[in-house]
């Protein structure tokens, strides 16, 4: 009962699944959450072997009543959660005239408002208990904000601004509740599953991710590494922290190369 507890949404596939298996390796107790419950109990089979509790929990981020539900249960099953983990996301690409109305409305519902689901119903929890961890799973697309990714992208940026604004305030008020956001780049997930874009922005991400250095499990553990430092800003994949400091300190030089490299890939 002394293990420490982590709440994973999203932890049935890819980067969820890494954490859940990098968190229960290393002894902690894992409530896996997905909206497909089939796949959250596969994760849960696959960590037994550690040794540590776990749990399998159905949940659609979209849906307010769905995640308090969620928090209720965890809640009954632990009487608390040390870290929160909003990492359940969706893809939508697409240039801002091809894309509609409805697929902002969607991945915005899950993106951002599914995190700010994720943190309005848990903070109190972690407010009461006097510590915990809230760690919101953005994407350096809301650094980058390329061509063709602008709701993907708003939604990754949004999350990353909630992160800094829900820091600011913990601080404020003396709290000893600590605040996360993860922004990697392209690695090895299923998120094109159920993507919305277009079948050629499909084949780019998919082939971007097949070329990528770092697997799912390399970039949970590192992930688990800075939450386990208290970093604020993490960013997992081996390139994106120079990448971080040339947009922030050269904007201009930063967007001439990605048009660059965007126009080399498109007439390739």
């Amino acid at each position: 009962m002394d293990q420490r507890r982590v709440l994973i949404t999203g932890a049935g596939s890819g980067l969820g699944r890494a954490l859940a298996f990098c968190f229960a390796e290393n002894g902690w107790r894992v409530a896996c959450a997905d909206v497909r419950l089939d796949r959250a109990q596969d994760t849960v089979r696959l960590i037994t072997e550690f040794g540590v509790g776990a749990m399998a929990l159905k949940v659609d981020v979209g849906d307010d009543a769905a995640v308090e539900a969620m928090r209720d249960e965890i809640l009954a099953a632990w009487d608390g959660v040390d870290v929160v983990i909003n990492n359940a996301g969706v893809a939508a690409a697409g240039t801002l005239a091809q894309t509609p109305f409805e697929d902002w409305r969607w991945i915005l519902n899950i993106n951002l408002l599914g995190v700010v689901r994720g943190c309005r119903a848990f903070l109190p929890v972690l407010l009461e208990q006097g510590a915990g961890h809230i760690v919101n799973i953005a994407s350096f697309a809301g650094i980058a904000n390329a061509p063709r990714m602008g709701a993907y992208s708003a939604s990754k940026a949004a999350v990353i601004s909630l992160s800094e604004t829900l820091r600011g305030e913990l601080a404020l008020a003396n709290s000893a509740v600590r605040v996360s956001v993860v922004c990697p780049a392209f690695f090895p997930t299923h998120l094109m599953e159920t993507a919305r874009a277009p079948e050629a922005d499909k084949a780019m991400a998919k082939k971007l991710m097949a070329k990528a250095r770092e697997s799912a499990d390399q970039v949970a553990e590192r992930i688990y590494r800075g939450v386990q430092r208290g970093e604020f800003l993490i960013l997992p994949t081996a390139a994106e922290p120079a990448r971080w400091r040339l947009k922030r300190y050269f904007p201009e030089w930063f967007f001439r190369k990605l048009i660059a490299v965007l126009r080399r890939g498109a007439a390739a």
